[in-house]
């Protein structure tokens, strides 16, 4: 069971494959399924120890309930689906089997190598996967620094299966938030900003958000949806332009979600909450919005793909007021005109440079 914004959300991707064919599976073993996805490996996990359990973790809200929605519709019921940044909340050596798919990012990679590690009891065997298009020698040799050993046990299709096993005595590495702050500049204030790895341009203010910033109309006294916050600049900048309005910032991803929550707090923003949702399904029941504004992802893994934003943009729509306003930006090569033009029955540029444009519509 998958949706639109879930990596792989309507196919198994080769890596998984190869990642589920190498490990034997104990009839009673504690298995964790680290970055779950659509739960496609979790499931696996359970059908094929039918005494064991299976614990599946994804930080992002729409995979975790695509999962659920997996292991229902397979009958599985020896599994499990946790929200979650990592192995937060789980306890130490409490695993038997670790199994992995990374995704891209050095810094991501090594946190859930460490993850996997401090899970793992004495014994347990950890396999990950990862593409040789997202650096899996140097993450192999990273696991092969921490565990004493680790090799390549499957290649198939561009992906390289690992495997490791934690070693008796082994030192857990410790485990960190690994929130970290930057310094950027907004509508020419030094702000604050507070992410992580793995959240969208988590260690600068990118330059489509920045078109956005400049590109934005919102007036006193409105009510402004950031939806898709990432770091929440964008949401920061409406709340500092309208003091007497109301600012809401969703994200799918808890990752996302804590960055835009403690940068909005690291610069004692007051007039903004930030919530967990998927698209505006935690906003839709409550009072239109003024004012929309939206950075919509279009990269699934090295894919381009347009399902989210087209959910953005249909969403905006659901929950403007009449005569509201979205305010999206976009790299100049995607063609949202076409789009905003069907959904809202009108179309303008707010603003068009080389690299990115920003499109404005009104409800």
């Amino acid at each position: 069971m998958g949706k639109p914004g879930v990596w792989s959300w309507d196919r198994v991707n080769p890596g998984t494959a190869a990642l589920l064919e190498m490990p034997r599976f104990g009839a009673d073993e504690n298995v964790l399924d680290l970055g779950c996805g659509t739960g496609v490996i979790g499931a696996i996990a359970g059908l094929l120890m039918p005494q064991g359990h299976a614990t599946l973790v994804d930080s992002n809200l729409v995979a975790a309930t695509c999962a659920r929605r997996t292991l229902e519709e397979n009958g599985v019921t020896n599994a499990e689906v946790r929200l979650g940044d990592g192995v937060e909340e789980l306890d130490p050596a409490s695993f038997d089997l670790v199994l992995c798919h990374l995704p891209r990012g050095r810094d991501v990679q090594r946190e859930l190598i460490r993850g996997g590690a401090h899970v793992l009891r004495p014994g347990g065997r950890f396999y990950f996967v990862a593409s040789t298009h997202v650096g899996v020698k140097g993450v192999v040799a990273y696991a092969r620094e921490l565990f004493g050993r680790c090799g390549v046990v499957r290649q198939k299709k561009g992906y390289h299966v690992a495997m490791t096993v934690q070693p008796e005595g082994m030192e857990l590495p410790p485990l960190h938030a690994g929130y970290v702050t930057h310094r950027v500049v907004i509508d020419g204030i030094e702000t604050t900003l507070v992410s992580k790895p793995g959240v969208f341009a988590w260690d600068r203010l990118d330059e489509g958000t920045a078109r956005l910033i400049d590109s934005m109309t919102v007036s006193a006294g409105d009510r402004v949806l950031d939806l898709g916050c990432g770091t929440g600049l964008a949401g920061l900048a409406a709340a500092r332009r309208v003091p007497n309005g109301a600012i809401v910032l969703v994200d799918t991803d808890l990752r996302a979600v804590r960055s835009a929550r403690y940068t909005l707090e690291a610069n004692s923003v007051a007039n903004a909450d930030v919530r967990l949702s998927d698209g505006v399904s935690q906003v839709i029941s409550q009072r239109p919005f003024d004012v929309v504004i939206t950075n919509p992802p279009f990269h699934q893994g090295r894919e381009v793909d347009y399902d989210v934003a087209q959910q953005f943009v249909r969403g905006s729509q659901r929950v403007l007021r009449p005569g509201g306003r979205l305010f999206l930006v976009a790299n100049r090569f995607i063609g949202y005109d076409d789009l905003i033009r069907r959904t809202f029955g009108n179309v303008d540029t707010a603003y068009a440079g080389s690299g990115y444009h920003v499109l404005t519509a009104r409800a």
